[in-house]
């Protein structure tokens, strides 16, 4: 991200690759190949503490290019892996991503914890982990909710006219929906763009209600791992200027397919 300044970015919205749970050199139902494995690629490391290693550097620059008192943005899930992936101990291995990622970025940065939301899957697909089942003992949490916890960026915000404020500004029962720390939200079907295109697709009422609580019209939203492009969509919907990073060209259609016809 070495094109953009310093301190000019107000929000960061992103959900990096579920360390390698997930192709991205393949679609979106993961039995297609669309590209090589590209060096870089974040997703396809078998190491967790490397992936969490290399995900620091992303969140430094995020933290350099976000103006004082900025928010950075993650959505990222609890892993169970599969016994025949990752067999360390009796029960199923869990890769706790967001406790991981917290930890390093308040270790290595200087942002600070601002808030943390559920994401509830309420049309969630997964199927159920049996465990012990019938019998007690062993049983799983059905794994249906993802977090999105909130950095800050120290220092006080810019200046806004009045006139940004008011058209920015949220009505009464947006502030309450939003400010609720659990959100029910469907994953994306078939009305997306990226359906089956793209393995990974944010709905896009998460950056909306991101973007609505934690920027200005006009502001610049950023995404350091663009994915299918849901984030820069919702940003240009809501008037902000956007930014946006994704290693595989090949899907730069259905982003490019994303931004088309919105105004």
């Amino acid at each position: 991200m070495s094109e953009v300044k310093d301190n000019s970015v107000k929000l960061i919205i992103t959900s990096p690759p579920y360390f390698n749970i997930k192709d991205y050199s393949k679609n979106g139902t993961q039995n297609f190949k669309h590209s090589e494995i590209l060096n870089g690629d974040i997703g396809n490391m078998n190491n967790f503490n490397l992936y969490i290693k290399s995900l620091v550097d992303v969140w430094k620059e995020c933290e350099r290019v976000l103006e004082p008192n900025g928010k950075i943005c993650i959505n990222v899930p609890l892993m169970p892996m599969l016994k025949k992936d990752l067999n360390t101990h009796y029960n199923r291995h869990i890769f706790d991503l967001q406790s991981s990622i917290q930890n390093s970025i308040l270790e290595n940065t200087n942002l600070f914890l601002y808030d943390l939301y559920i994401w509830n899957r309420t049309n969630t697909s997964k199927g159920l982990m049996f465990g012990s089942y019938p019998y007690p003992g062993n049983f799983y949490a059905q794994n249906t909710s993802e977090f999105i916890v909130v950095f800050v960026k120290d220092g006080k915000p810019k200046f806004k006219s009045q006139e940004i404020k008011e058209k920015s500004k949220l009505t009464q029962s947006e502030w309450v929906e939003y400010t609720k720390q659990i959100w029910n939200i469907p994953i994306p079907s078939k009305g997306d763009l990226a359906f089956g295109i793209h393995p990974a697709i944010m709905p896009e009422q998460i950056p909306y209600r991101l973007i609505k609580l934690f920027s200005f019209i006009d502001d610049v939203v950023l995404d350091p791992f663009t994915g299918s492009g849901t984030t820069l969509r919702v940003a240009k919907m809501l008037n902000r200027k956007y930014i946006g990073y994704e290693l595989y060209e090949h899907y730069k259609n259905v982003i490019n397919k994303k931004l088309e016809g919105l105004f």
